[in-house]
């Protein structure tokens, strides 16, 4: 898997869910060797929802407006 953010290598980890006292309980995810991202269920959920909230000639400006600067 590779990283969005960087493109590097993504390594399959595991994280406590120190959420309601859950000693013991463990979520999987994934993270970036290049810049450190982390993705679990939960962050791909919301990028999901997000990416999918905003029209496409929104992200088609953003993307264009990045790659000016760049």
């Amino acid at each position: 898997m590779t990283c969005l953010r960087c493109a590097g290598l993504m390594v399959r980890e595991q994280y406590d869910n120190l959420e309601f006292d859950s000693a013991g309980y463990e979520v999987s995810g994934w993270r970036c060797l290049n810049c450190g991202a982390i993705v679990d269920p939960v962050i791909a959920t919301h990028r999901q929802t997000a990416r999918k909230s905003q029209p496409d000639h929104v992200l088609k400006q953003r993307l264009k407006d990045l790659v000016m600067i760049a």
